[in-house]
């Protein structure tokens, strides 16, 4: 029995490598699409000649903001919205309000004085908040007059010629959704900051290369343009899901609507600065992408397209997956460290592939991160190598949050939203129990995998070492981000 379990466990830490291999494979090869594309600057997907950006094209255009209590942030994001440059006559910009805070009166009083001003804007209140965003904005389009629903999250601030760099693009009839490139103000305030921006861009020039290659990608629901044609065909944004933005995005490519991602259109939004606000963000998108990935694996295995395609496909839409996969491997590393003599075995290969995929994948991770968040500054090789480090070791917490999500997905808690601060009234902002519950699991983390390398080094099972130390290294670290954030806010508190 004994051993037929140490097999099984042995068997389980194989099928995760050979997954994380596909998907490293893969993604180089996506980098090196990108990393030509950004060569050459101009292609169909990317770039727009500037008799384009000057032409007739000007279709009525309907701008949507869903707000939900963001007092800090609400006025800035209806200035840059109305600062924006289209024809007056056929643009209208509607504030979908949900807030229950002081955000309703500053967000009234900003849409009356544009409104004075002779801007087509108004406030859309509805009476209760179903379905949270997605419920907003599928009330928000039955107000919209537009052609083409431009959307922006609350904490965002697009440059004033969005709209000229944007709709002129849809003068293809099969485009039916549209996705531009996003930058952060407050990406240099802590390590924190600076790997969230890093991570966000290198998905983003990874989808470069997504879209130039006619891949399957996952687009977000902010900074974007949709045609009210391709959202009525799939029959809106679905609530059942708290990341409704993906499932529509999916449905769009599955119902064979083209997609276009302007890396070069860029709006500027704001990162969480607190390890609180983060975590719980990440586990709802967690539960959200995983959700969706079991929801639309059988349209995406039935849906015709060639080998290459279909592989990008199951890679991209069960990227999450395979992110809470990373977790079991260190849930796995004590029993086998009990039960198997890695010195002799044939898991040490698998072990050792592994380090290897993760050096391949941190060098390509690295390389598209400052690519995609436009990191030019050029640092020395010892730092660059530390940093690159830790950058790794904090994807090891970002796995628990991914399985965790995953295993409420399971259990069907599909639809539980809560709304992430942002900036400095992060730390004032009362969290969800799901924090405290993460929060434990990191200490349960990183106990346990001190536990695994002290049980490895007496059985002179060396070769799991590296992994139980990275993962002590980054569960170290979002311990030391909690304990920072307790001690902001006990002083705040005291002041």
């Amino acid at each position: 029995m004994v051993v037929l379990f140490s097999w099984l466990l042995q068997a389980v830490f194989v099928l995760v490598v050979v997954y994380f291999a596909l998907y490293v494979l893969l993604e180089l090869r996506v980098l090196l699409i990108s990393n030509k594309v950004e060569r050459c600057k101009l292609t169909e997907h990317t770039a727009w000649p500037e008799n384009e950006l000057k032409s007739d094209f000007n279709p009525q255009v309907s701008v949507l903001l869903p707000i939900c209590d963001v007092p800090a942030v609400v006025e800035r994001l209806i200035d840059s919205v109305c600062n924006m440059r289209y024809p007056a006559s056929v643009l209208e910009i509607l504030v979908l309000d949900d807030s229950s805070d002081s955000t309703s009166v500053l967000a009234q009083a900003r849409v009356d004085w544009y409104a004075a001003q002779g801007i087509n804007i108004r406030l859309v209140c509805r009476q209760g908040r179903e379905g949270y965003k997605a419920g907003n904005l599928a009330n928000g389009i039955q107000q919209a007059s537009g052609e083409f629903y431009v959307i922006f999250d609350a904490d965002f601030v697009p440059p004033d010629d969005f709209l000229l760099n944007t709709i002129p693009c849809f003068k293809d009839p099969q485009l039916g959704y549209l996705q531009t490139g996003i930058s952060y103000e407050n990406r240099d305030v802590s390590f924190l900051t600076r790997f969230q921006a890093m991570e966000m861009g290198h998905q983003q020039y990874v989808t470069v290369g997504l879209s130039e290659d006619g891949d399957m990608a996952s687009l977000t629901g902010t900074s974007c343009v949709w045609r009210k044609a391709c959202v009525e065909s799939l029959g809106g944004w679905n609530a059942s899901t708290v990341t409704e933005d993906v499932d529509l995005g999916y449905r769009a490519q599955f119902g064979n609507w083209k997609y276009v991602y302007l890396r070069d259109v860029v709006s500027m939004s704001l990162l969480p600065e607190t390890i609180s606000a983060f975590r719980v963000r990440r586990e709802r998108w967690a539960r959200g992408l995983i959700h969706n990935a079991f929801k639309h694996a059988r349209q995406m295995f039935r849906q015709p397209m060639p080998l290459m395609k279909r592989l990008h496909a199951v890679s991209m839409i069960f990227s999450s997956v395979l992110l809470a996969s990373i977790y079991v491997l260190v849930l796995l590393t004590l029993p086998l460290n009990y039960l198997v003599d890695l010195k002799g075995a044939a898991i040490n290969w698998a072990v050792l592939s592994f380090f290897g995929l993760v050096v391949i994948w941190s060098i390509n991770n690295a390389f598209g991160a400052r690519k995609g968040a436009r990191v030019e500054d050029r640092i020395e090789i010892v730092r660059m190598l530390w940093d690159n480090y830790l950058y790794v070791a904090m994807f090891l917490p970002m796995a628990w949050y991914y399985f965790s999500g995953g295993i409420r997905a399971l259990f069907g808690v599909h639809g539980d939203f809560f709304r992430t601060p942002k900036g400095m009234d992060e730390y004032r902002s009362a969290m969800p129990r799901i924090n405290s519950v993460l929060w434990a699991g990191e200490v349960f983390s990183f106990i346990y995998s001190m536990l695994a390398i002290i049980v490895a080094l007496q059985k002179g099972n060396y070769l799991l070492v590296p992994l139980n130390m990275t993962v002590c290294v980054g569960f170290g670290m979002v311990l030391y981000f909690s304990w920072s954030e307790r001690k902001m806010h006990t002083v705040e508190v005291s002041d």
